[in-house]
């Protein structure tokens, strides 16, 4: 992480993931407690809905009834979080808070999986193709962070001189 310390940078990490878990929970917590099941709240008319669903698949309902195999891939994508924290290899602050949103997201959905068999969506928005969370929006921005972070770092790198040039023939 470009000029800060490998220590500084993962407990930066952990922050930011601690905070999105927590709130992530906080907000499913009030959907599970707060929502009739089947019934839609509007919130914005014609735009943006609560209705609590439960989702033991990934996103789009993609591979229903598979919340071990989920949790474990979830499990792993932590992991490779706190290794490329560790490694230094994502750099600035976007980077890193991109890995903490990410492993946040990925965290607050880990905990209902363990804690519930299956994931809490409560949030619809019109023209998205399917129910989402916290966690869910959490992990879609550091996706984005993540490759914008990437691209950056990338355009700025120096390039290298290719063979032969310069020469004069």
């Amino acid at each position: 992480m470009a000029g800060m310390p490998r220590r500084q940078a993962l407990l930066m990490v952990a922050a930011i993931a601690l905070l999105v878990a927590v709130l992530d929970q906080a907000s499913k917590a009030w959907a599970r407690g707060g929502l009739t099941p089947g019934h839609e709240v509007t919130i914005i008319p014609g735009w943006l809905w609560f209705r609590v669903a439960s989702n033991s698949g990934a996103t789009l309902g993609l591979g229903t009834g598979n919340n071990a195999l989920f949790a474990v891939v979830a499990l792993v994508i932590v992991g490779a979080i706190v290794m490329l924290a560790l490694r230094g290899t994502v750099g600035g602050v976007l980077g890193i808070g991109a890995l903490g949103a990410v492993a946040g997201g990925t965290l607050g959905n880990l905990v209902d999986r363990l804690r519930l068999g299956a994931v809490t969506d409560f949030i619809e928005v019109r023209y998205w193709p399917t129910d989402f969370n916290l966690a869910d929006a959490a992990i879609r921005l550091g996706v984005v962070l993540l490759l914008l972070t990437l691209l950056l770092d990338w355009t700025h790198r120096p390039r290298r001189a290719t063979l032969g040039a310069g020469r004069e023939r």
